[in-house]
């Protein structure tokens, strides 16, 4: 593995001008040959590096596909709102310039990569001559052919590259990151929870829209908001800077290896036995009771007695109104103050009010006061089977099951006195 050091300065001194110097190539003679080397390195993997690219502390990270040419021609591939989601390549032209040391230089404009450096009002919310400040040049401090790691010249701000593997269709690469955040983060949960190794816990609001914000637990959401931004990996994803990063005595993270329980390793190297941090959800049944959340009940995945009593529920429905029911909701009334379990169809809805007793991490039951709006009042006392199953809801408790802690779009309501009685309920 083919591995350049590149340094601030190379020279060398000696007090004995007969002395051999330790070098054996002047200053300019090294960083020429490690200008050489560079090129050689960025023009040898065979399918492009990724960039993991970062232009400020207050938006997303954005991922770069890169493909270099001895010729000085560089082929740059992404995909992020800012091309319209879609996947868009352009070439252009890079070079590797010998400041202090060697500096990988993206010297003619590429519209893809380029914008984020440029002061053009039209790229940034605020028409303050900066945009979003990031760097088009960089300072190489190690390059091998397994990594590169690049300090923004600007910014001082830490860009990795890594190469691609070999065979993996570009746009297929991008596709799977964000089908990877997708089955991480979900914009409809409100709120996560990240708990490091020694316990400490944080809130995490917007992961969806890879710009974390971090409070402590019990923290003053005004005063103690840290917000870091990401940047997708293939396994996970990067934050910007390691957090917490105002002291010493806690653990810090920056990279999380994702896996589908919802558990991260925490290091560089994806394979790495080191400390475990969780990212998770609120309990299951913290997060049904949601007052922003609405749910929905899988027509199509109800077993024991909640398939038998939904066919009655949908076909007392179809019989007593000109509708076919489309499905029954959980949700919560602002308006009210109650949560409801609705009966809706694309003509009619129909809700009546019910609270819900969380009782520990998973179990839940319900109680419903016996009222509703107009249509829910109609609907409960002219179709038998609505009193019916809310009636089998009030009777039984629950334990509550999801296949993701961090993204559990999908929650299964499992009587805890049989568990061939479930239903499953969606996010909206």
């Amino acid at each position: 593995m083919a591995v350049v050091l590149a340094a601030a300065s190379l020279a060398g001194a000696s007090c004995d001008r007969e002395e051999d110097d330790i070098w054996p190539q002047s200053s300019a003679e090294r960083l020429e040959q490690a200008q050489t080397e560079d090129r050689e390195i960025l023009c040898s993997v065979p399918n492009g590096w990724q960039m993991l690219y970062f232009c400020n502390g207050q938006e997303q990270g954005y991922n770069f596909l890169m493909k270099f040419d001895e010729h000085g021609g560089v082929t740059i591939a992404t995909r992020n709102p800012n091309t319209g989601n879609a996947y868009t390549e352009e070439a252009s032209m890079y070079d590797v310039l010998v400041d202090d040391g060697p500096v990988l230089s993206f010297s003619t404009y590429n519209s893809l990569f380029h914008r984020y450096a440029d002061p053009d009002p039209e790229h940034t919310q605020a028409s303050d001559g900066i945009g979003s400040g990031g760097d088009y040049e960089f300072n190489i401090m190690t390059i091998s052919d397994e990594m590169i790691y690049l300090h923004g010249k600007k910014t001082k701000v830490d860009i990795y590259m890594y190469p691609l593997e070999e065979g993996k269709n570009w746009e297929e690469y991008f596709n799977d990151l964000y089908t990877l955040r997708d089955s991480m983060f979900n914009s409809s949960i409100p709120t996560l929870w990240l708990t490091l190794a020694d316990g400490s816990r944080y809130s995490i609001t917007n992961a969806s829209s890879q710009v974390m914000s971090f409070v402590p637990e019990d923290g003053d959401a005004i005063t103690q908001t840290t917000v870091v931004p990401y940047v997708l990996t293939e396994t996970g994803i990067r934050l910007m800077s390691a957090f917490p990063n105002d002291s010493a005595d806690v653990d810090h993270v920056q990279v999380f290896n994702f896996n589908e329980a919802g558990t991260f390793l925490v290091g560089d190297d994806a394979t790495a036995d080191g400390a475990v941090a969780t990212i998770k959800s609120a309990p299951f049944a913290e997060l049904f009771a949601d007052q922003d959340i609405t749910w929905s009940i899988d027509a199509d995945d109800l077993g024991g007695q909640f398939a038998d009593a939904y066919a009655a529920v949908a076909e007392g429905y179809d019989d007593y109104t000109p509708f076919t029911l489309q499905g029954v909701r959980f949700g919560y009334n602002t308006r009210v103050g109650f949560h409801t379990f609705s009966l809706y169809s694309t003509r009619m809805a129909g809700a009546m009010y019910c609270e819900e007793i969380v009782d520990g991490e998973t179990g839940i039951s319900f109680t419903f006061s016996g009222e509703g709006d107009t249509n829910g009042v109609r609907l409960y006392d002219n179709i038998p089977a609505y009193g019916e199953f809310m009636q089998l809801l009030a009777s039984k408790k629950f334990t509550l099951t999801s296949d993701s802690e961090i993204n559990p779009s999908r929650i299964k309501f499992t009587c805890q006195d049989n568990e061939n009685d479930y239903f499953y309920v969606e996010l909206l």
